[in-house]
């Protein structure tokens, strides 16, 4: 999923849970702006910490993968 993905899903579940951006950022103990950050998709602008805050607010599970062009990461691992 990309960063716009996401956020198209974040502001998705915030309209059909009918809520406002601030009031998910009240949920979760931030700013509208970050909020609108998340939604438009500039992840890069957005602590890990403050996307998970938001996520969790509106009820959404959250999964960090890693991905790499070199291989399986057990083997690497190992």
């Amino acid at each position: 999923m990309t960063d716009v993905q996401l956020g198209q899903v974040i502001r998705a579940v915030r309209r059909r849970r009918g809520l406002r951006q601030t009031d998910v950022a009240a949920l979760a103990g931030t700013s509208a702006n970050v909020v609108s950050r998340i939604e438009r998709g500039r992840m890069e602008e957005v602590s890990l910490r403050a996307l998970r805050r938001v996520a969790h607010a509106l009820e959404i599970d959250l999964a960090v993968t890693a991905r790499w062009r070199g291989g399986e990461f057990g083997r690497l691992l190992n």
